[in-house]
């Protein structure tokens, strides 16, 4: 398995550093490791094979081949994998102390609160999704969902607009939600048609 960083997390990282210092970056970035570490202990547990991860801000991706060919629970299971990992590091941050414990504590309240939120590609939107599929409406309901994630980000967007420039951090990260579903919306034809052409090969 491939470990691999998103190049947002540049410019990402770099106005934590400025803002935040070192100290916060470093806490922020392990967050990021262990939430991830979390959906790969899953899929292993879920006999998915896992062949790169990328951190991303929010958390981190997977790319698990004909992913969408796997059960529903699978795939649910592998979703709430990484905020199970980050509960347990707010869990222990908050009956053990340590030095930062209060800025830990803040960070993983913030992984946590994100990835549970209903919204693509986000790990809350991820499970929904697969729990909503079915094999007659899967598609249908993929794209309803990228729509309504769409809808979403948009309207988040525009509410952080107006509070620039405290909120930049933020918007950054709505943006780059943003435009990976619409990439996604715009590709889902081609995932769809791949996905039954995969289905006639191993149909004998």
């Amino acid at each position: 398995m491939k470990l691999r960083l998103h190049p947002i997390l540049a410019p990402f990282f770099l106005v934590l550093m400025v803002t935040g210092g070192l100290a916060f970056y470093a806490l922020v970035f392990i967050s990021l490791l262990f939430h991830e570490a979390g959906h790969v202990v899953a899929a292993k547990m879920a006999g998915m094979k896992v062949r790169s991860c990328t951190i991303m801000p929010y958390g981190g991706e997977l790319r698990i081949p004909d992913r969408h060919s796997y059960g529903k629970r699978q795939r649910v299971f592998v979703a709430v994998g990484g905020p199970i990992a980050t509960a347990i590091l707010l869990l222990l941050s908050m009956l053990f102390s340590f030095p930062g414990d209060d800025q830990f504590v803040r960070i993983q309240t913030a992984i946590l609160l994100l990835n549970i939120l209903p919204v693509l590609p986000l790990d809350g939107g991820q499970a929904i999704s697969a729990m909503l599929e079915t094999d007659e409406r899967k598609y249908k309901v993929r794209s309803a969902f990228l729509v309504f994630s769409i809808s979403v980000l948009l309207a988040v967007t525009l509410l952080l607009l107006s509070g620039l420039p405290e909120t930049v951090l933020f918007l950054v990260l709505a943006l780059f939600l943003l435009f990976q579903n619409i990439s996604a919306f715009k590709f889902r034809k081609y995932e769809q048609a791949y996905e039954q052409l995969k289905r006639k090969q191993l149909t004998p």
